[in-house]
């Protein structure tokens, strides 16, 4: 009788664990910003991204894990952007370059927008 509440008790800590929330969902995207086509356009883009919520850039702190990260590639005219999906959406990275004065757009896998 003494192992019945033992058992539901584990029991219920594994439901706990295998089906609770996500603490994060850390995604990449590849955007076409044809206007980060330098170093100083892309400090402006990933100063417009570091405004998102929980957007910290992965180079200004040393938990590169829970960070942004922004790199581009300027003769491609892409970015590509680890972000915690948890936090902000694709959308909202387009948008935030987007009020920055960029054109975005995401990239699909097979190279259409």
């Amino acid at each position: 009788m003494k192992r019945i509440p033992l058992f539901v008790a584990l029991f219920a800590a594994a439901l706990l664990l295998a089906g609770g929330c996500r603490v994060r969902d850390v995604r990449t995207v590849e955007l076409r910003v044809p206007g980060v086509a330098d170093e100083a356009s892309l400090a402006k883009a990933r100063a417009a991204l570091r405004a998102l919520p929980d957007s910290r850039l992965s180079n200004e702190t040393g938990n590169a894990e829970k960070c942004l990260r922004v790199e581009a590639d300027f003769a491609s005219g892409t970015m590509t952007v680890r972000y915690d999906s948890m936090k902000v959406g694709t959308k909202n990275l387009v948008d935030a370059l987007s009020r920055a004065g960029f054109e975005a757009e995401e990239v699909r896998g097979d190279g259409t927008r």
